[in-house]
């Protein structure tokens, strides 16, 4: 059993390189969005106190995008929700492993950076 993904977002992939800026860094670039299916999204901590941090940067997760198996995103690619473009965080956090069948799909930790 699994859950519907009744939703479309965008999601761009992230590439480095091999061109390099006047600093010698890595031109960093995302490729078209490409449209996969999504079950539902909200935000990170709308049942805490805390807000929900990732990683030892302490990077604070504003939504988080449930996805079904197969979603295709990185640490690095944009992902498109309602015209909105967010940052995803690391890799998605897998929750299909559970003892009974349940395959509820994958959490992408978001993050939106304007200005």
């Amino acid at each position: 059993m699994s859950l519907r993904a009744r939703y479309k977002v965008g999601t761009r992939k992230f590439s480095e390189g091999p061109d390099k800026d006047p600093r010698g860094n890595k031109v960093k670039r995302w490729a078209p969005a490409v449209e996969q299916r999504a079950i539902c999204w909200g935000p990170a901590n709308a049942n805490q106190a805390e807000p929900k941090v990732v990683g030892h940067d302490r990077v604070v997760v504003e939504l988080e995008l449930c996805v079904p198996e197969g979603f295709d995103v990185g640490p690095q690619d944009k992902v498109i929700i309602a015209g909105a473009e967010y940052d995803a965080i690391g890799y998605p956090e897998d929750f299909n492993n559970g003892p009974f069948g349940f395959r509820p799909g994958m959490v992408v930790n978001l993050k939106r950076v304007e200005g």
